[in-house]
């Protein structure tokens, strides 16, 4: 179970989110890096910047997925469903995304990097120049004053996403050596604009649906902000997915050689 079920933010009543691959896995054996991923000494000097050096070196072979450490493409990253339902006195409801795919990951670039392998902390400010998604959809609930209500295809442009990242980690001993093991990931990230488009509203009524998505495009910024602990949530559960195997497949002396 993800250890972020335990602390979801009081405004978000649910958010469930079904991966291809689980957080959890099972028979899960010690496998080698692949030689393309490049090896950070702990002893290193310039860790951060080894790491950070690292974080490029690889975005090519994430973007497209690592079998070897059964890690799926980020570009686009697909997700079969993503359940959310929030009430607070400015947005109520319910909502539930098929098929969501995120495009533009593989432009992401790490502006900041800080390890702490004493006190086994990795911290990151991460930058996305845009992403874009798109999904099924279906929907019912209230954002600030209007209603909305619908299914169809759900479509959305974040552009200037940013977000600081803070993972702490443990060394546990299992099959004979020591592996590192997410703790506890915190995420806050802000998005210089978003426009998003919900179509067949209220049955495909033409005029409704037009009027609710310019309302909901010209208050973005509050209906962001309003949300920002369920995104949160997600991007955690995406890194603690990522992070998960990548150590759990890989003993830490080997991750960060003395």
């Amino acid at each position: 179970m993800s250890l972020f079920w335990e602390r979801l933010p009081e405004p978000v009543i649910l958010l469930t989110i079904i991966f291809i691959i689980g957080i959890c896995q099972q028979n899960v054996s010690t496998k080698e890096l692949p030689t393309y991923v490049p090896i950070c000494k702990r002893t290193d000097r310039n860790l951060n910047e080894c790491f950070k050096k690292a974080t490029m070196i690889i975005r090519p072979y994430i973007t497209k997925g690592i079998p070897e450490l059964q890690i799926p493409a980020i570009d686009p990253l697909m997700i079969p469903m993503v359940m959310l339902e929030q009430g607070t006195q400015a947005v109520n409801y319910k909502a539930k995304l098929r098929n969501l795919k995120v495009y533009g990951l593989r432009n992401y670039q790490f502006n900041d990097v800080k390890l702490d392998l004493n006190k086994l902390t990795i911290q990151g400010k991460i930058t996305v120049p845009m992403i874009s998604l798109e999904s099924d959809y279906e929907i019912k609930g209230r954002a600030l004053v209007v209603p909305i209500q619908g299914m169809g295809i759900f479509k959305a442009n974040l552009t200037d996403v940013k977000s600081d990242i803070m993972i702490e980690v443990k060394v546990v001993k299992k099959r004979g050596d020591e592996y590192l093991e997410p703790k506890k990931i915190n995420t806050k990230f802000t998005i210089g604009n978003a426009m998003a488009n919900f179509d067949n509203l209220f049955n495909g009524d033409e005029k409704l649906s037009k009027a609710t998505n310019s309302f909901l495009n010209g208050n973005s910024k509050d209906i962001v902000d309003e949300i920002k602990p369920a995104i949160e949530t997600l991007i955690a559960m995406l890194a603690e997915d990522i992070g998960s195997k990548v150590f759990d497949s890989t003993p830490y002396s080997k991750l960060f050689p003395k």
